[in-house]
């Protein structure tokens, strides 16, 4: 059976260390888990005590040279630990091998790539070392951004962060782990904008705060983007706009669409993508609670974006 491995990458001290022991601590993680080999290619200040590794059925390998991670390598801690899972934690001042990134083993193979930040140095690390920055985080599925305060800039986080990897699920945290809010907000648009501008990277943001508060929304102008996902029964005016997430790949996905009225639908064609202007009124939906339609001033054609996709972070 397959081994999953997971590598955990980021500058030293940014706390790494500190998240594999609290994914060893979580048990919904752990549970049915088996023993895990923690291959620790750099050192910290949190370490791996004997209790902790014995309490958790985890043993500890440590090396100085990233380049000892081979597929021999793999095979030969495979046959002395038969772990259940792999944690690699990952030298984040030397860039991911092609043996991490492509030419992992069948029976090894990567299942996520995790990086921590200090929130704390961001700023002066993006600036100063943005080429180190950027071999972090342009692989990484996971990245948990630690030591935030509320007075940060979320947007400023989230921004860098997407124009490096912008697929990335972003996490922020305080200084003891517990979920960040930052009083400025994490939303990459101006919400007190005349016009707020929907860019095609922000949709997924932009689609669940409607959704979690449409009243918010009420009588707000703004610029959509999106395909003409479906037609509505019984109405000429109007249609669906949207865009898909992906669930789990690409041949499961689900629409993240809004009402648009106010149209000559005969003019528009299913599939195609639009740029629409107006404004947004809430509704009440049968079943109760409310949602939001877009009454159009403009619409106009757009060109699809390379990546059509939604992302929520």
């Amino acid at each position: 059976m397959p081994t999953p491995v997971y590598v955990f990458t980021g500058f030293l001290d940014s706390g790494k260390t500190t998240l594999i022991r609290d994914t060893l601590n979580d048990p919904q993680f752990m549970e049915g888990a088996g023993r895990t080999l923690i291959l620790r290619f750099e050192e910290g200040d949190t370490e791996f005590d004997e209790e902790f590794l014995t309490s958790h059925n985890a043993f500890l390998e440590t090396y100085d040279d990233v380049n000892v991670l081979t597929a021999e390598k793999c095979r030969e801690l495979d046959t002395i630990y038969h772990p259940f899972q792999v944690f690699i934690e990952w030298n984040g001042s030397e860039p991911l091998t092609e043996t991490v990134l492509k030419d992992m083993p069948d029976f090894w193979p990567l299942v996520e790539i995790l990086t921590t930040v200090d929130g704390s140095t961001f700023a002066s690390y993006i600036q100063n070392m943005r080429s180190m920055m950027f071999e972090q985080l342009r692989y990484s599925d996971v990245i948990i951004v630690n030591r935030c305060t509320p007075d940060m800039s979320g947007t400023m986080f989230r921004g860098n962060i997407k124009a490096i990897h912008k697929r990335a699920q972003i996490f922020y945290e305080g200084n003891f782990g517990e979920p960040c809010e930052f009083k400025g907000g994490t939303l990459p648009f101006d919400f007190n904008a005349p016009v707020i501008d929907i860019q095609d990277d922000d949709y997924g943001l932009w689609y669940m705060d409607v959704m979690d508060d449409p009243e918010k929304y009420e009588g707000k102008e703004v610029i959509l983007r999106g395909a003409y996902a479906e037609d509505i029964p019984g109405y000429h005016q109007s249609f669906v706009l949207g865009r898909r997430a992906m669930v789990c790949c690409q041949a499961d996905t689900s629409l993240c669409g809004i009402t648009v009225t106010g149209v000559k639908i005969n003019e528009m064609k299913k599939d195609d993508w639009y740029k629409v202007k107006g404004k947004l009124k809430t509704v009440d939906l049968e079943g109760g609670g409310k949602t939001v339609v877009l009454y159009a001033d403009a619409v106009q054609y757009y060109t699809a974006p390379q990546d059509p996709y939604v992302y929520f972070s």
